[in-house]
């Protein structure tokens, strides 16, 4: 099936660069959701899809050393601040990292198990939503006096919350930042679940990953119906990783997309993994 280039101009319409990922693949998600993408290796990604959520992760879990450590001063005591706020964050919050599109050969590398693994392209509120600020300098901001004692403002808070180095540009991050609360805890993990504020619309296989497209599909469809399922490859005449025309559906049934049951029986999913990953011979 070739590409939809009749979608691209939805997608510039409603804010993005028409030379994205997916623009030529599937329709966007409309004004009021962002369309994101989250890169895991494919024995995650079945998971992910089958049970229908995504791990939680905390600001000390990050690989960015300075998460929410990024408050320029050399007063050890400024530091102590940031390091403590962090820890209340870990307590209190969790987050979802994501990227603005999937062409990226680094995030693939880095990310999704050195292209074998799988992206999940989801449509979040974009008024949930932090775009990460790549700067190249640590953020001056002064801490206030409250109460007799140092604090860290709301704004400030979330300043931190959204600030990286901008060695991590590549990343093209925008993420999701919540009460841990609102999640799911399994043992020591956090997950949050498949939802109105987490929506599967598409699923890519990356150009080394060994799972079958057909049976990927079959679990997709049987879970989610309405979302895209394809394969990418590396582009010809460029350095950037782009879809697969052959393995693209055709125009989905978007009313049957927009109902697609995100709150699928997880005792169902989870028979389902383990079959499908005998079938699919997932390698660990």
């Amino acid at each position: 099936m070739p590409l939809h280039k009749e979608y691209r101009r939805h997608w510039e319409t409603e804010g993005y660069d028409k030379h994205m990922g997916s623009a030529g693949v599937i329709r966007p998600p409309g004004l009021e959701k962002l369309r994101a993408y989250y890169f895991t290796s494919a024995e995650y990604g079945i998971s992910n899809i089958a049970l229908g959520r995504v791990k939680v992760s905390r600001f000390s879990q990050l690989n960015g050393p300075f998460e929410l450590l990024a408050l320029k001063s050399n007063r050890s005591s400024i530091r102590d601040i940031s390091k403590k706020l962090r820890d209340e964050y870990d307590e209190t919050y969790g987050l979802i990292c994501f990227s603005k599109d999937w062409i990226s050969p680094p995030m693939w590398s880095h990310y999704a198990s050195i292209h074998r693994g799988i992206c999940l392209g989801f449509n979040l509120k974009r008024n949930a939503v932090l775009d990460v600020s790549y700067e190249n300098e640590r953020v001056s901001d002064r801490i206030v006096h409250l109460g007799g004692r140092d604090t860290v403002s709301d704004n400030l808070q979330r300043k931190l919350s959204r600030t990286k180095s901008d060695h991590w540009k590549y990343e093209s991050e925008a993420r999701l930042v919540f009460p841990l609360n609102s999640s799911t805890k399994e043992g020591g993990l956090y997950f949050k679940l498949f939802g109105p504020d987490l929506e599967l619309a598409e699923v890519i296989l990356g150009p080394l990953c060994e799972l079958p497209l057909s049976g990927i599909r079959r679990l997709v469809s049987s879970l989610h119906p309405g979302v895209a399922t394809f394969r990418a490859r590396l582009a010809w005449k460029s350095f950037s990783i782009v879809p697969v025309e052959s393995t693209i559906d055709e125009e989905l049934d978007e009313e049957v997309a927009r109902k697609a049951p995100q709150n699928a029986n997880r005792k169902l999913a989870a028979t389902r993994i383990r079959a499908r990953q005998n079938t699919l011979k997932v390698k660990n």
